[in-house]
């Protein structure tokens, strides 16, 4: 018998082996680097848009205010103040109040401020018989110095009133004046009434009607039909409620202030409305007058989510475009700079070049397209609508020379 050699007489099938070419491999890298790319701006448009919506346009209710600040103690000249670095108004120099949850004061700059272990101490100017809360107490600085209404704060008698606006009724603080010029008061994007209260005694002092209005959307006034703030397109129609109420009354000048938002609805009134022609002066402090612009600005100073990376422009505007056609925004419309030929009222435009919510470049960019009739005024290193805290007498002085020279 014949012995085996061991090896299996059956056929082994041929296998052939097949290469991955370079090209294979730059292609698979290339579909892989697109799905992240579309799933990056996809996914961070889609995210992005909705923090636009939600930030920019959304109506919320008013937050509780914070008293994220505590009175270290009291000294001869100056008041110190410990807090986390980034409480509100803890750095921001110039005239504040200094509330608690019952009580108010004033306290005035900086003199000087240091942080160590991530809590800051701060030490502001104590003003002349003005009281200081005890040590230890929590507390707040308010840019709009004083809470409460005009007589409360400012002893100026008042009136509330009703304004008929589309959808119901907006209240309104009417202080009487002893001439036939009013001032209409506009208050910025869920800002309370007492936002004006600032510049409030320079209008009684000229003799002027005081008008400081509510509007559409804000507590206990009918909300837009779309639900959302309108930066002026919608919300013009309230200011001009307010001027045919002044005119009403025999008002024959009228003069009309705007804060941020507040500013893009004087804007949209002073381009579209009916009473603009006896409308002889406007005063905007820190004015929207560019929501995309606004929307820019705050992106610039946000980062991608776990790093430190400044969020890509291409993803801004993936956003915005998303923004716009998920929410219904038009971004032309909302910009007023684009409108300056409409523009023919005498215009003073007050805006700190260290505003971290909206940007200058808008108002500079309309002071140069106009500059015979707009006037805009940047002080250095001030924030967003602070410019009366940074130096009271100066932005008084600054209005006031601008209604003088307009012989209003």
């Amino acid at each position: 018998m014949a012995r085996s050699s061991g090896r299996s007489s059956i056929p082994q099938p041929f296998v052939q082996k097949r290469s991955i070419g370079p090209w294979k491999i730059v292609l698979w890298i290339g579909l892989a680097v697109l799905f992240l790319v579309l799933a990056f701006f996809g996914w961070g448009g889609w995210y992005y848009s909705n923090e636009i919506n939600s930030q920019v346009f959304e109506v919320h209710p008013p937050e509780a205010p914070e008293f994220d600040i505590t009175l270290d103690r009291g000294e001869a000249e100056a008041v110190v103040l410990r807090a986390d670095p980034d409480a509100t108004n803890l750095t921001e120099d110039g005239l504040f109040g200094l509330l608690t949850e019952s009580d108010a004061t004033l306290i005035d700059g900086i003199i000087s401020a240091e942080t160590s272990g991530g809590v800051s101490t701060v030490r502001r100017s104590r003003i002349p018989d003005e009281p200081i809360p005890a040590p230890g107490s929590a507390v707040r600085l308010d840019a709009f110095v004083w809470p409460g209404d005009p007589q409360t704060a400012l002893g100026l008698a008042f009136e509330e009133i009703e304004l008929e606006i589309e959808g119901g009724q907006a209240g309104a603080w009417y202080l009487e004046g002893t001439s036939d010029t009013w001032m209409i008061f506009v208050h910025g994007k869920g800002a309370p009434r007492n936002e004006a209260l600032r510049l409030l005694p320079l209008a009684v002092e000229r003799g002027y009607h005081s008008l400081i209005i509510d509007y559409r959307n804000d507590p206990g006034a009918p909300r837009d039909p779309s639900g959302t703030y309108q930066y002026g397109l919608t919300e013009w129609n309230d200011v001009a409620a307010a001027a045919r109420y002044a005119k009403t009354a025999g008002g024959q000048d009228i003069i009309v202030v705007g804060y941020s938002m507040g500013g893009s609805n004087v804007m949209s009134y002073l381009l579209q409305s009916p009473l603009r022609n006896q409308t002889v002066a406007a005063i905007l402090d820190s004015p929207v007058l560019d929501v995309e612009a606004s929307v820019d600005h705050g992106a610039e100073q946000e980062t991608l989510p776990l790093t430190s990376i400044s969020l890509p422009q291409s993803l801004i505007s993936t956003a915005k475009w998303l923004a716009g056609w998920r929410f219904d925004v038009d971004w032309d419309a909302l910009n007023y700079v684009d409108r300056w030929r409409d523009l023919h009222t005498p215009t003073l435009i007050i805006q700190g070049t260290a505003d971290d919510s909206v940007p200058v470049e808008p108002a500079a960019e309309l002071s140069r397209i106009r500059p015979d009739i707009v006037t805009l005024v940047a002080p250095p290193g001030v924030g967003h609508v602070l410019a009366w805290n940074a130096d009271p007498e100066g932005y008084e002085s600054l209005v006031n020379a601008f209604l003088d020279d307009l012989g209003v």
